[in-house]
């Protein structure tokens, strides 16, 4: 008898911890915030498989810019396995805010301006800390110019529901240790498998929405023509449609994704946690980031609100080095879940 209770009650136990694993794992789909005071809305993402990197042709028919072209092939498989939670939204002002407030980052210092050529960018002899002013942006006339803006004053309007934006890699990165440190969870970057998984959301077509110019804007906040007024100099934009801003719209202004996800296309690139490579050529094929190549570059993903839709696709991508600021950069988080 002693021995059967003995049984009985490892096997209670067993079953309770059963129990409270599935509690701890929301299913797929579920939303969940890890805290009241500032923390962002997570959607738990499905395991599964799907095929990352852009089709045979598709680039072509885009008309992406040669200088951008061959870097998301070959097109491979990809096996999640792993359980993660992936933002609903952009971290957004209000959010960033909280982490500024709680962390009492220093203010920022000057480091990065634009060639004045407006071909690239060119650093200057400012201390390059993590934490530098100059927030690059759009100029119509000439690619790109520096400015004085910052996260809390990007040099146009936004609310605190819009996604924060002059955010580098370095400051993400000093996000997601203060999130996790808040929560005790494991929260960082996504990776560019689980991103572009993410965006996909099932779909193999060049974006979720729709492929076609004129309806693009039901579904993105990208350069169209509100976008085109501000900036009648950049010949890019997609003058098909409106989408209603010029700049940043608030989080959750488009339909979300099949996952459930918003603006995983169009107004902020998102940062990622992969080293750059110029194609897929011995990338890893379980989801997990690529730790190697050229680090001091990191993976951005999705386009933005001054992107043609050349670069506004779900298998789209660019190397930024982790220190550069601009006005179309922001991010959302990952969380593991076990």
């Amino acid at each position: 008898m002693k021995i059967l209770t003995q049984y009985g009650v490892c096997a209670l136990a067993f079953a309770l911890m059963v129990a409270l694993a599935r509690v701890q794992t929301p299913a797929p789909g579920t939303s969940f915030r890890d805290c009241s005071n500032g923390c962002p809305e997570m959607v738990v993402v499905k395991q599964g498989r799907f095929i990352m990197g852009a089709p045979v042709g598709e680039e072509a028919r885009e008309n992406l810019p040669d200088q951008f072209r061959g870097r998301s092939v070959s097109q491979h498989l990809i096996t999640i396995r792993h359980e993660f939670a992936i933002g609903k939204f952009d971290v957004t002002r209000d959010e960033y805010a909280q982490f500024v407030a709680e962390t009492n980052r220093p203010g920022p210092d000057n480091c990065i301006t634009a060639n004045a050529s407006g071909t690239g960018f060119i650093a200057t002899n400012g201390k390059c800390r993590p934490d530098p002013d100059s927030c690059i942006t759009v100029n119509a006339s000439a690619g790109f110019i520096a400015t004085n803006g910052n996260w809390h004053s990007p040099g146009f309007p936004q609310t605190g529901r819009d996604p924060v934006v002059c955010v580098s890699w370095d400051d993400a990165q000093a996000y997601v240790a203060w999130l996790s440190a808040k929560t005790e969870h494991v929260y960082r970057l996504p990776t560019e498998a689980e991103w572009e998984y993410a965006a996909r959301a099932g779909t193999t077509t060049a974006r979720y929405g729709s492929d076609n110019p004129v309806e693009f804007c039901r579904y993105s906040n990208v350069a169209d023509l509100d976008y085109s007024e501000q900036h009648p100099g950049d010949s890019g934009s997609n003058r098909a449609c409106r989408d209603g801003y010029a700049f940043t719209s608030p989080v959750g202004s488009f339909p979300p994704n099949q996952f459930g996800l918003y603006d995983m296309l169009g107004n902020v690139m998102d940062w990622t946690e992969d080293c750059w490579n110029t194609n897929y050529s011995g990338a890893p094929t379980d989801g997990t980031a690529w730790q190697s190549g050229d680090c001091g570059r990191r993976v951005m993903r999705g386009g933005s609100w001054d992107a043609d839709l050349s670069v506004v696709r779900s298998a789209s991508r660019r190397g930024i080095p982790t220190f550069y600021r601009v006005t179309t950069f922001g991010f959302r988080v990952a969380r593991s879940l076990r």
